[in-house]
């Protein structure tokens, strides 16, 4: 089987959540017996050195005959790109193109992509097109055109028009108003698309059924979605009786859900923390803010406060939170699955989260994690964590258990194998 994979980001290295579930999927791709050639398309704006490239092919590894092609120059972030903005907006309101679709839109990647699609053989045509990411289905009439053979699976990370219809209600009139016809045209386009490919992989069950209604919603047809959870490599830390009341946080430092929790246990939960526990310290890790021409992280005034700590990037999670007696992982909006959540339960940190936080996972309060919606609670709960060894040895134990029964290599790759086409095999 020789498979076509195109992703908006080159998942190299796995900085965040997102290139964490790609990076996933390919292993889990390459693992398969019948793929014997992979071809990898991706984005970037930032440049990939081709050292970075090799990285890659060997962290996926495998017998699969690998190409991973030069990643082709992109606007990701539009916020730090005003002119490509500008030129989403001018088609939004000139030729009715919803955001979702018009930010993915370019002819230097159309002309890239319609290049790399042609086999190395014309007797050889790729046999799967993995789409990751909505948003590169922008070029799904290409690849039908191109690969009119070809099986063509759409990887959904989230479900995408969530996150407009969570914009829309943070807005105050007229801007709420322009807000939700995005959202509606966000829907609009996600569900034209999703009944369009061969197949869908949700990376929830939750996200599944999300991605069944939206279709059946707006376009009157039934697909059903497939489930592939996220891999999990279990690796868990110790934790003695005698840790410190030290608490990590590790995330995106610029994904809006994040955000919105780190300023919620920054501002309303640490102080309550501090008046339970005045020695407890918060230290928060993560990519994505700024540095002064000093070199110093821009940190917002909002995260800075008696025993909190910003250190941003760390290139070795397990090592970050070693001793450390919690990890607090609020978070409010957003939708697929949280890997932070993932990483904590692998790395064995017993964990505060909100709902929001845990949706997605079946994760049950005091069972696996903690869970709390209000600042009291969560406080009370990251302090009962640094004084009870019990709770945080019995709650590591779970999480474990958890990872184990739901995120196995075997569980996700029944998941794959149906998405791709391919029998399952017994065992």
């Amino acid at each position: 089987m020789r498979v076509f994979y195109l992703t908006t980001e080159f998942p190299w290295p796995p900085l965040h959540g997102g290139r964490v579930r790609s990076l996933s999927q390919l292993r889990l791709l390459v693992a398969q017996p019948e793929v014997s050639r992979l071809r990898l398309f991706s984005l970037c704006e930032v440049s990939v050195s081709d050292e970075e490239r090799r990285e890659l092919a060997r962290a996926l590894g495998g017998p699969v005959s690998l190409q991973v092609v030069p990643p082709v120059d992109h606007p990701i972030h539009l916020r730090q790109h005003r002119r490509k903005l500008a030129e989403v907006a001018l088609r939004r309101v000139l030729q009715g193109t919803p955001y979702l679709l018009g930010k993915w839109l370019s002819r230097s990647v159309e002309q890239a992509l319609t290049e790399q699609l042609q086999p190395e053989r014309p007797e050889e045509p790729w046999d799967v097109v993995y789409i990751d990411h909505l948003g590169m289905a922008v070029h799904l009439p290409l690849v039908r055109r191109l690969c009119p053979t070809a099986r063509v699976v759409l990887e959904c990370h989230n479900v995408e028009s969530e996150f407009f219809e969570q914009f829309a209600t943070r807005q105050r009139q007229p801007l709420r108003l322009l807000a939700e016809r995005e959202a509606q045209a966000a829907a609009e386009y996600e569900a034209r698309i999703l009944a369009a490919v061969d197949a869908t992989v949700a990376i929830s069950e939750r996200d599944a059924e999300e991605l069944r209604k939206l279709v059946w919603q707006r376009q009157g047809r039934a697909i059903q979605p497939l489930v592939v959870p996220p891999t999990v490599t279990t690796h868990p830390v110790e934790l003695p009786s005698n840790l410190p009341p030290r608490i990590v946080y590790v995330g995106n430092l610029t994904w809006h859900p994040n955000v919105a929790g780190l300023d919620w246990l920054c501002q309303k939960v640490w102080p309550l923390v501090r008046s339970k526990i005045p020695q407890a310290t918060l230290t928060i890790a993560g990519s994505g803010l700024s540095t002064s021409t000093n070199g110093q992280l821009v940190v917002p005034p909002g995260w800075q406060g008696p025993g909190i700590q910003v250190i941003g990037f760390v290139t070795d999670l397990r090592e970050f939170v070693t001793g450390a007696a919690a990890m607090a992982a609020p978070v409010f909006g957003g939708s697929g699955v949280r890997i932070k959540l993932l990483d904590s339960l692998r790395l064995g940190v017993p964990t505060v989260t909100t709902r929001d936080g845990a949706s997605g996972l079946p994760l049950v309060d005091h069972r696996e994690v903690l869970i709390s919606d209000d600042p009291a609670g969560f406080a009370e709960r990251l302090a009962l964590l640094c004084g009870d060894t019990a709770l945080r040895l019995r709650l590591r134990d779970a999480g474990l258990g958890f990872l184990r029964a739901h995120h196995s290599h075997a569980r996700a790759e029944i998941g794959l194998r149906m998405a791709l086409g391919l029998p399952i095999v017994a065992g």
